[in-house]
């Protein structure tokens, strides 16, 4: 079984369950148990001499449910020829119910619509609400996160497969891939969107959608140039967005790409700016002290080490990196003293480790 079908069969004590009567006016109702969803039971049914008379929206409510929260109940082709038979058009019907129930019961709108996709997948508008709905919950149940997101990411998928022009699928894998940090993929499905949509304010909306995670996008962008080793590429379009809009990130990475082909003045620029923008994780201190003292300022490069460990005195990556500057500038007694900084940590990686023991041996430190 599927671990999202498991999700739903935990609302399996949201139904209960009647007979009806024999001269019930409906006929094709009498031949099977029926579900009824309780919330709804409790505020239609007073007692169960009146169940003759319960509104059948109810009780057709109650059998998609059922099928939502166990899609392999026992009556289910049961109760698919009932629904069947009283609802042309199941997919219009569980999106009008779903978005009628939406602000105040979304529980009862995500049951609704996830079975009207059980019973007619096809139904595009419907299916689309039922993932719309769905993803959010993995903010919300963490046990099942990755299977909300999948699965919904999944359902609007295949609803380009069906139809490539239906804009309201490539919005919402924009809001999922934009909630996930992905924003080169939202980007793109937002521009496929906007591509396809008609009306104004609906455009004006998605704009405003990209405007919102541009930055972000191309933040993205040039870090996957980066990991590439296409270093121009990445300095192309960081500077690009420095152009618009000064963040401490963009600085920082435009501050390693320059300092992986070498011009490490203007590395040592962007890390400078980085910082006067607000920009105080350790990779930068540690970076930035690299930089400078590549371009020959271990003095400066000190300060910086110095600088960073008043915000992360933790930091072993910086102790060792000081330590190494110490030895080159022949600081040997401050050299020493980063040495035993490091080896009372009890965490201290076996990289640094061993080059500790190498160190001592080769300056005579033991």
């Amino acid at each position: 079984m599927a671990k999202i079908d498991q999700y739903f069969l935990n609302f399996t004590d949201k139904l209960g369950y009647i007979d009806l009567k024999k001269e019930s006016s409906y006929d094709l109702l009498n031949q099977t148990p029926l579900a009824l969803y309780t919330e709804d039971l409790s505020e239609n049914v007073i007692s169960g001499e009146f169940e003759n008379k319960i509104n059948l929206d109810i009780i057709l409510d109650g059998l998609i449910m059922n099928l939502a929260i166990d899609k392999d109940f026992k009556y289910r082709d049961s109760y698919i020829k009932i629904i069947e038979n009283y609802i042309k058009n199941i997919g219009a019907y569980t999106t009008q119910k779903a978005l009628k129930n939406l602000d105040k019961k979304n529980e009862k709108a995500l049951l609704l619509l996830r079975g009207g996709y059980i019973i007619n997948p096809f139904d595009k508008y419907n299916a689309y609400n039922y993932a719309r709905l769905l993803w959010p919950k993995a903010y919300e149940d963490t046990e099942y996160k990755d299977e909300f997101i999948k699965e919904s990411l999944r359902i609007l998928q295949d609803i380009i497969s069906q139809d490539e022009d239906f804009p309201l699928s490539y919005y919402e894998l924009g809001n999922i891939y934009a909630n996930l940090g992905e924003y080169i993929k939202a980007r793109s499905y937002y521009e496929n969107a906007l591509q396809r949509t008609k009306d104004i304010e609906a455009q004006d909306e998605i704009r405003d959608k990209i405007k919102m995670i541009f930055d972000n996008a191309e933040i993205e962008e040039g870090l996957y140039y980066i990991g590439k080793g296409n270093f121009d590429k990445a300095i192309q379009i960081l500077t690009r967005l420095l152009s618009k809009t000064k963040r401490a990130d963009a600085y920082y990475y435009l501050g390693v790409a320059y300092q992986n082909i070498g011009q490490y003045e203007n590395s040592n620029l962007a890390f400078e700016n980085s910082l006067e923008k607000g920009g105080e994780f350790r990779e930068l201190y540690n970076d930035y002290s690299i930089s400078l003292y590549a371009s020959e300022k271990p003095t400066d490069a000190i300060a910086i080490i110095n600088q960073g460990l008043k915000k992360y005195p933790e930091d072993p990556r910086m102790i060792y990196n000081r330590l190494q500057i110490n030895l080159s500038l022949n600081n040997i007694n401050k050299a020493k003293e980063d040495i035993e900084n490091l080896e009372s940590y009890d965490d201290l990686s076996d990289e640094i480790t061993r080059n500790l023991q190498i160190i001592k041996n080769q300056f005579n430190l033991n």
